[in-house]
């Protein structure tokens, strides 16, 4: 099951080795113009962005861009302008919500796409400013090094329609939005809104991704206490019934999301109905 990370101001994954006395204690008074004077002492290749962040592209990936409100899977290598290391995810990719990170990062990864790598300075005003935060000491210039490996973006009914374009997949829509293929109907009574059904199931997200499943013997559900996509997909089915359901957001978990389902996203059932249970 996939898990997704929130943090507060990027600070819950700030290394604990260092001397958090003297961090606190001084203020480097760093800004912009020391950023400038080491992209120049390195002779690098570096863009900037309209409120200060520089980014320098090793390697620019493909597809779409993050967007201030997305998830990103992503390694990363954390350091002040001297070296000295302060944080590191590097033995598997983090899940960050851009949504609560502090807003030099946000920026910066604003431009890389999924297969990106390169290397992002923030300026203290965008990151923790005078005062600091834990072992981040105040005034402190902070230099990412980013390799990004997932972005999801908030999806719509539009992605929908390309993943079935995609794949060749022919599907029936709803007037509420939902989709579905029905590979077999089943037999027997209506299922409704209030039915009790037992249903075999796999979730993914459009990348492929597993959310959850049940086993082979399905897991029983009142379909008055489901998602609405997910309980009126199965309404168009009966018992032995077998398909793939397609919920935009605003039929599956919406603009807030669960703790491992992130906000607007579109989810994906195979489900195959085993009985309908009352």
């Amino acid at each position: 099951m996939k898990y997704f990370i929130t943090l507060l101001l990027l600070v819950s994954f700030i290394s604990c080795t260092q001397d958090e006395d003297n961090e606190e204690s001084k203020n480097l008074g760093q800004s912009e113009a020391d950023i400038i004077a080491y992209i120049n002492n390195n002779d690098l290749d570096a863009s900037r962005t309209s409120n200060g962040v520089y980014y320098v592209i090793d390697e620019q990936g493909e597809g779409d861009f993050p967007t201030d409100d997305a998830y990103i899977e992503v390694f990363y290598t954390g350091y002040y302008l001297d070296g000295v290391l302060f944080d590191s995810w590097l033995e598997e990719p983090i899940t960050l919500d851009l949504l609560n990170v502090i807003p030099g990062f946000v920026e910066g990864v604003a431009n890389f796409n999924i297969g990106s790598k390169g290397t992002i300075f923030i300026p203290p005003s965008l990151a923790y400013g005078d005062s600091g935060n834990g072992t981040i000491p105040g005034g402190a210039v902070l230099i990412f090094d980013i390799e990004m490996v997932e972005i999801t973006n908030p999806q719509t009914e539009d992605d929908i329609i390309d993943y079935l374009s995609e794949n060749e997949l022919v599907a029936e829509v709803s007037d509420s939005g939902l989709y579905y293929i029905m590979e077999e109907e089943g037999t027997g009574e209506d299922i409704t809104s209030s039915s009790t059904v037992t249903v075999a199931y796999k979730g993914y997200f459009l990348n492929g991704n597993e959310f959850d499943a049940s086993d082979s013997n399905g897991a029983q559900f009142n379909l008055q206490n489901v998602v609405s996509g997910f309980a009126e997909g199965i309404s168009y089915f009966k018992a032995g019934g077998k398909g793939t359901l397609f919920l935009p957001p605003n039929l599956a978990y919406g603009s807030e999301g669960t703790t491992n389902i992130p906000r607007n996203s579109v989810l994906i059932f195979d489900i195959e109905v085993k009985s309908l249970d009352n």
